[in-house]
């Protein structure tokens, strides 16, 4: 882009009119100089009157150029600068072992529900992303970070405890709210994903709303399974891997008065797949970042080019004068 910084100083344009009317307006013959050369005896001979306007036509770029000069012009480069008042986002995801329950095929409720999480992320370019995974302990599998590739590596990854012996609900929210108790984010939130009940762990997660609730954090609590007996893989030393139907808990009463303790209603409750998608999908529409753009330029002197090309030709009519047409003829 380009712009003249004090372009008030081409008012003097108005002096180039003033001084052609008086250079053009003199009277009187001109002397002729004795030729010292076959171009001046030529010029002189031609009589031609146009080259009598060559040293004021110079004089009038010389001005041009120094006024141009003057007026300071600049050559900008945009660079558009972002101001994001962005949402700070920390999925706590359930892989105690009953999230291996085959009732979101073609895939597990923890397959399920780390294919939504990635999906989820994708589509948030503009906020930071932290991953808590709980079981009987939670841990940390990724810190709050605008790095979407780490943490998507870190969904990858996440697989069911088989080790454990309980679900540590409280643990998992509480460890969540620590990711996001220093963040100063316009928005902080905690996705809450589990199939149980909590049974275990040092926290309950009714204390751990309150915590959430004190440092302004939302939480919302998401609860997966289709209720009932569901099938779950056993293994079996003489069969294999068998589906067995088996009675899965979940507490959604806790759930919805975690929702309540820290403002976000009701808990949601997926009982397939297609639902479990279609509550991250509102969960996106409603948790949105504020993006603002403003269009800095960073603006590079030019005025140089222009007092050089005075300078050249003041030089040219220097040269002219003294070596090649000293006068010119009328």
């Amino acid at each position: 882009m380009f712009r003249l910084a004090q372009a008030h100083y081409l008012l003097l344009l108005l002096l180039i009119p003033v001084y052609l009317y008086l250079e053009l307006s003199k009277k009187g013959p001109r002397q002729l100089a004795i030729p010292s050369s076959r171009l001046q005896l030529l010029l002189q001979l031609s009589g031609k009157r146009y080259w009598a306007y060559l040293y004021p036509a110079l004089r009038v770029l010389i001005l041009l150029c120094l006024i141009i000069a003057l007026a300071r012009p600049q050559w900008g480069t945009a660079r558009r600068d972002f101001s994001k008042k962005g949402v700070d986002i920390a999925i706590a995801l359930d892989v105690s072992g009953s999230m291996l329950a085959l009732d979101f095929l073609p895939q597990n409720r923890l397959g399920a529900a780390v294919e939504v999480a990635k999906d989820f992320v994708s589509r948030r370019p503009n906020d930071r992303f932290a991953l808590v995974a709980f079981s009987e302990y939670a841990v940390t599998s990724s810190p709050l970070t605008y790095d979407h590739a780490a943490v998507m590596a870190a969904l990858d990854h996440l697989e069911v405890n088989m080790e454990a012996s309980g679900t540590a609900v409280g643990m998992g929210l509480a460890k969540s709210i620590a990711r996001l108790k220093d963040s100063e984010a316009k928005s902080r939130i905690v996705i809450l994903i589990t199939d149980g009940v909590n049974n275990t762990g040092e926290i309950d997660p009714l204390a751990a709303a309150q915590m959430a609730a004190a440092l302004g954090i939302k939480v919302y609590p998401i609860g997966v399974g289709s209720g009932g007996m569901v099938p779950f893989p056993y293994s079996d030393p003489f069969f294999g891997t068998r589906n067995i139907p088996t009675l899965i808990e979940l507490d959604m009463q806790s759930l919805d008065q975690i929702a309540e303790i820290t403002g976000t209603g009701k808990a949601a409750r997926a009982k397939d797949a297609n639902q479990l998608r279609e509550i991250m999908k509102e969960l996106d529409a409603m948790e949105r970042t504020e993006l603002s753009a403003k269009i800095n330029y960073q603006w590079d002197e030019r005025f140089g080019v222009f007092l050089w090309l005075a300078l050249l030709l003041l030089a040219l009519e220097i040269i002219l004068k003294s070596f090649v047409l000293p006068i010119l003829p009328e």
